[in-house]
């Protein structure tokens, strides 16, 4: 008789331990906030101690943090883009943001270790309940246990918490490809403000050689002149797209075209960098490239001046036609499959020829394959994607590749290998009025230190002999 009292005791101290395993992993989370951030922390009954910081949609960053079988995760949930506004234009210190969150984790560390604990404590009481067999010191036995799994554990994780794990992580999605990231927060974004304002000397350097360029190669009446000022790539770099803003100025732009990748992962927390183009006053043409998610499409469509450019647009007595990346669709970070290159090109070539002969003076595209495959069928050409700035001529189109006037955006800051580049065109009415280009002036920063090259390109002047 005492054996079988101490079986069902033991059974109902089992079935509490069951229950507070359950109610922890059912309802162990919670939501907080750091400014405009918004967090899910939650714990589950795991093999091994794991910190786990998911990202959505670029991946998950996971260390062997501790040695309890507890993993925590902590998820980002949500971006309130106008609050991190807001908070940018305050100019909090670094100091004082990391004090803040401190705070508030500290705070969130302390309601959810209460949580845990009140979970286990329901779910000892509950899996004694389940046994049908329940009496009040059976209740507090069960409540004991799951608070003692639970505050074991607990303790177990923050004595063992190695934070220095994380200085090794594993990657998945689309961090798996970028660990490059980590370093990048700590070691380049103090860059960005001294390559705004290098830039900005160059600049200013790159216009004077440019009114000599003009006066030694003119080519033209410059009052029926039309510039057009090609970039592309410029993937989340703010000081690149402050260097390709004062060029426009400084050269007398009278509109943009832009050829994609104008961000990095297409999130929607990138959408803030494009806050920048509200300042242009002449006409910006976008074509979503494979990094720009249709939250970035639906930006920029919604920014003064700005035009994404899908199909047929007429501007200044131009004819564009726009073909976004077919990855822009989707928020998947990824080039399109290259055995859709041909059928994509196919109807790409048929749509133009379906608006009769001359009617595109200009195609922008942002895949290098689909722009080659194009040739002969309208006279300029406009794309990027492969970052390498090139012109050339074929079957009787000019092929023109702005290279990336980001210098591959972020990554480029801890390099100095990538150039910024950017392609000024240059228009003149023909005999029948139409405008045609007629020179295009290559721009390439090769990096801070070495200076620049300008060099000019006639189209309206058989090309001088070697």
């Amino acid at each position: 008789m005492i054996t079988s009292s101490k079986s069902e005791f033991f059974f109902s101290v089992l079935m509490a331990i069951a229950g507070a395993v359950l109610l922890i992993s059912l309802f162990g989370h919670m939501q907080f906030n750091i400014e405009a951030l918004q967090f899910r922390v939650s714990a589950q009954i795991s093999e091994k101690g794991y910190t786990v910081v998911e990202l959505p949609p670029l991946g998950t960053v996971r260390a062997h943090t501790h040695n309890a079988p507890l993993s925590l995760s902590v998820r980002l949930e949500n971006i309130d883009l106008q609050s991190i506004q807001r908070f940018l234009n305050h100019n909090t210190g670094r100091d004082e943001i990391i004090q803040q969150s401190k705070t508030v984790l500290r705070q969130v560390a302390a309601v959810f270790i209460a949580k845990l604990l009140a979970l286990a404590l329901l779910g000892g009481v509950t899996g004694v309940f389940i046994t049908r067999k329940g009496s009040p010191p059976k209740y507090i036995a069960g409540a004991l246990a799951g608070m003692i799994l639970a505050g074991g554990l607990l303790a177990a994780t923050y004595f063992t918490y190695d934070s220095s794990a994380f200085r090794n992580p594993q990657y998945s999605g689309v961090l798996r490809m970028a660990p490059w990231m980590v370093n990048l927060a700590q070691e380049t974004f103090g860059k960005i403000e001294l390559l705004g304002e290098n830039l900005s000397i160059i600049a200013e350097n790159l216009n004077q050689i440019y009114e000599r360029v003009d006066s030694l190669q003119p080519i033209g009446n410059e009052t029926e002149e039309f510039k057009i000022l090609h970039i592309s790539d410029l993937h989340n770099n703010p000081a690149g797209m402050d260097f390709v803003l004062q060029v426009a100025g400084l050269f007398g732009a009278d509109m943009i075209i832009d050829t994609g990748d104008i961000t990095d992962f297409g999130t929607p927390l990138e959408t803030v960098l494009l806050e920048q183009l509200n300042h242009i006053d002449i006409p910006y043409f976008f074509i979503p490239g494979n990094h720009d998610a249709p939250a970035i499409t639906e930006k920029m469509e919604q920014i003064p001046n700005v035009t994404v450019v899908k199909g047929l647009v007429e501007k200044y007595g131009l004819t564009f036609y726009g073909v976004p990346d077919p990855s822009s669709t989707t928020s998947a970070v990824t080039p399109p499959d290259l055995s859709t290159i041909p059928r994509l090109t196919r109807q790409v070539q048929e749509s133009i020829d379906q608006l009769g002969p001359e009617k595109v003076d200009i195609a922008l595209l942002h895949n290098d394959k689909m722009a080659r495959s194009l040739a002969g069928y309208v006279p300029v050409i406009l794309f990027g994607h492969n970052h390498r700035m090139e012109i050339h001529q074929q079957g009787g189109s000019i092929l023109i590749n702005a290279g990336t006037s980001g210098a591959a955006g972020l990554r480029g800051l801890q390099t100095k290998q990538i150039p910024y580049s950017v392609v000024l065109l240059h228009f003149h009415p023909g005999e029948t009025g139409k405008k045609r280009l007629v020179a295009a002036d290559t721009i390439s920063v090769s990096n801070l230190e070495q200076g620049f090259t300008l060099n000019r390109i006639r189209f309206d002047i058989p090309p001088e002999p070697d």
